[in-house]
């Protein structure tokens, strides 16, 4: 019985691996990517905690809205993890970023469970990304990222990243608590391998934000979302 409890809790523990990953992303510079990796990582944990035993008094929202939150989460630390790969110009990055934003959205409204809720974004950033470097690469007559890019971080994270897609839509049925859990683990890592090893939009000095804000942020909008969400359930039940 402790091993199938253990077995059913596992998807809703490995969901945690995306708090490592938005720790790198906050110590590197990637603020915005760290807070949609807590994001993924808090609706992700939370939904599969409601398919747990005992756990159900954590479902503070409807179990569809859970899990269309845990699907957006995942496509848009995709999307994000990507754009920030292409280490693109402002206003450029500011408005790739919000494209995906919202046509994400729109996508996983009308299908959740398709191919194209992760083949759409990760085809549309690599699209513009190789359009970027194509063209630099034309200007400056040169390999363009320099080598070192492409063998330590888009070689191994598009591993990692090809690994969690085919353990999510292949392999699932073989043992759903592990493979599941296996998938979650490997896609917090090619996020990882994919980031840059520094954003040269974070700033430095007092305009720097430092991870402990970003973490008190993150714990402070949880407090507040969850109030505002018991209180909604109040409401509506008397």
């Amino acid at each position: 019985m402790g091993a199938f409890i253990a077995k059913m809790l596992l998807p809703t523990a490995s969901s945690l691996v995306f708090l490592p990953a938005a720790s790198v992303a906050a110590k590197r510079g990637f603020h915005t990517e760290a807070m949609v990796y807590f994001f993924t990582m808090f609706f992700t944990a939370i939904y599969h905690a409601c398919d747990g035993p005992g756990l159900s008094v954590l479902c503070f929202m409807r179990y569809d809205i859970l899990e269309y939150f845990s699907v957006y989460g995942t496509a848009l630390s995709m999307w994000v993890t990507l754009v920030a790969l292409g280490d693109f110009d402002e206003p450029q990055r500011s408005t790739i970023s919000m494209f995906g934003v919202l046509t994400i959205g729109v996508r996983i409204y009308q299908d959740r469970w398709g191919y194209g809720i992760y083949s759409g974004p990760i085809g549309s950033a690599v699209f513009i990304i190789t359009i970027k470097w194509l063209q630099k690469m034309k200007q400056l007559r040169a390999v363009y990222p320099e080598k070192s890019v492409y063998t330590q971080q888009v070689g191994p994270g598009c591993c990692f990243g090809a690994l969690a897609l085919m353990l999510r839509f292949y392999f699932e049925e073989w043992d759903y608590a592990y493979v599941h859990s296996f998938y979650h683990l490997s896609l917090a890592v090619s996020f990882v391998l994919l980031l840059p090893k520094k954003n040269r939009y974070a700033g430095t000095g007092e305009n720097a934000v430092s991870f402990s804000t970003l973490l008190d942020f993150c714990v402070f909008w949880l407090f507040v979302s969850v109030w505002c969400q018991t209180q909604l359930f109040s409401k509506n039940k008397n």
